[in-house]
């Protein structure tokens, strides 16, 4: 589908009694019950999509246990290590086969579905399919036992071919994210170390970024400044930037729920095999249309306008504006006028989505500091996985091209703190001073 034959359709569209969402955004209203997003079963969804692989039907995890004690059978002169084996890598869910490599997070695809995690594999894995990256086979460090179940499990895949569902709202997010995971898998062991971090960081700097670029449609997006404070730094009052980055932050994430609710009716939302595509992607092309088609368009996006905003109540434009730009600026507008209206349902509703972003995606990146308020920060643990990714393949690169990575990923750091950074990678010994003047600073990565 393009974007074309999905507005074709725009005439015939019902406006929905409810809002709903169902593309680009990895969370949805906060949960009571929420249990945490299961990290494991999201990188065992992407990594089926990125080495396009999957279990044979009918195939799990006690199906692979029996299969790899018939492989072992003749190969194990003792049987009690038959017992041991089962303890090593078979009991509590499989916890320590999991461990092993990461092939075998594939196990765990399914429970990817849930609703918890479904969201974000979602959005990451159209990252991989739009990136159309081939992932080398890994190999893991592994005994001679885990080569076993390494090959047995080989035997459990068939080719698997998923298709784009959604043109990637960020795609320089889209290529970095494709980048780093495949840097991690060259390193198997620390991509399975750091699993959690890897894409709990990713969800974040996604939404985050999608949040300052949601009104930002007449472009295509890019990397929006945001600032964060080590953890361990303080957040004195001169620090604007730093003061003002989360409430600012916050004011850009309510906006996300309103405008692409509106999005989801340009996308054809009847139609699940229809490829949906972000407001600034829909805009470039109908700017390139041909004259006719584009007045084609700018009746249908009229007539819609004109159907969303009685079905909401919301009162007559009497003018419409004559071109593109000018109509997506009232859509815009209007879907975000439902929502803002304080004790509306529709208010209520987009609260409870702000209240997910804060509490479910952002919990580990704010912190409280006093007359300050709250404020974005990164971890020492973060900022090193962070440094890893970002000088990547090279043995080392300079500190400014560092912090130039860090920014591409969505990443700001004032002055104060590019100072606290260089002084704890140089506790660490990742820092190589090349001149006594201090100009000439490279890093390198930790693995």
């Amino acid at each position: 589908m393009t974007v074309l034959e999905n507005l074709s359709k725009l005439d015939d569209q019902k406006i929905q009694e409810r809002n709903l969402v169902n593309s680009f955004l990895p969370f949805r209203q906060q949960r009571s019950n929420f249990a945490g997003y299961d990290f494991e079963a999201i990188a065992g969804s992407v990594l089926s999509a990125a080495f396009q692989k999957r279990l044979k039907k009918g195939k799990t995890i006690e199906s692979f246990r029996v299969a790899v004690f018939d492989r072992l059978e003749h190969k194990l002169t003792d049987r009690a290590m038959n017992g041991l084996i089962d303890k090593m890598y078979f009991e509590n869910n499989a916890s320590g086969l999991l461990k092993v490599s990461p092939e075998f997070l594939v196990f765990k695809t399914d429970q990817a579905d849930v609703s918890a995690n479904k969201h974000v594999s979602q959005v990451l894995i159209n990252f991989v399919l739009h990136e159309k990256s081939k992932f080398p086979k890994l190999s893991s460090d592994v005994n001679f036992l885990e080569q076993e179940l390494v090959d047995e499990f080989q035997e459990l895949l068939a080719d698997s071919s998923k298709e784009l569902s959604e043109y990637p709202y960020l795609p320089f997010l889209s290529k970095l994210f494709t980048e780093d995971l495949r840097f991690l898998l060259s390193h198997p062991n620390y991509f399975l170390q750091n699993i959690r971090s890897f894409f709990n960081l990713y969800a974040f700097l996604y939404s985050s970024q999608l949040a300052l670029n949601i009104n930002e449609w007449l472009e295509q997006p890019t990397s929006k400044p945001l600032f964060f404070i080590l953890d361990t730094e303080k957040a004195s009052l001169e620090r604007k930037q730093v003061r003002e980055a989360f409430r600012h932050l916050k004011v850009k994430v309510a906006d996300l729920f309103p405008v692409l609710s509106m999005i989801e009716y340009l996308n054809q939302p009847q139609d699940k095999k229809a490829k949906k595509f972000p407001l600034w992607r829909i805009f470039e092309i109908v700017e390139g249309m041909s004259e006719s088609q584009k007045h084609q368009t700018q009746c249908s996006l009229i007539e819609f306008c004109k159907k969303y905003r009685e079905k909401r109540g919301l009162n007559i434009v009497e003018t419409y504006p004559r071109t593109i730009k000018g109509m997506f600026e009232i859509l815009s507008g209007t879907a975000k006028e439902i929502f803002s209206k304080r004790g509306t349902s529709q208010f209520t509703v987009n609260s409870k989505f702000v209240n997910a972003f804060e509490n479910e995606i952002a919990s580990h990146f704010i912190q409280v500091r006093g007359r300050a308020g709250r404020v974005l920060t990164i971890s020492q643990d973060y900022l090193l996985l962070l440094t890893n990714l970002s000088v990547g393949d090279n043995e080392q690169i300079p500190f400014q091209e560092l912090l130039s990575k860090f920014k591409e990923r969505g990443v700001w750091f004032d002055r104060q703190s590019e100072q606290a950074i260089i002084g704890f990678l140089e506790r660490i010994g990742n820092v190589e001073r090349m001149s006594d003047s201090g100009d000439a600073v490279y890093v390198r990565k930790t693995l």
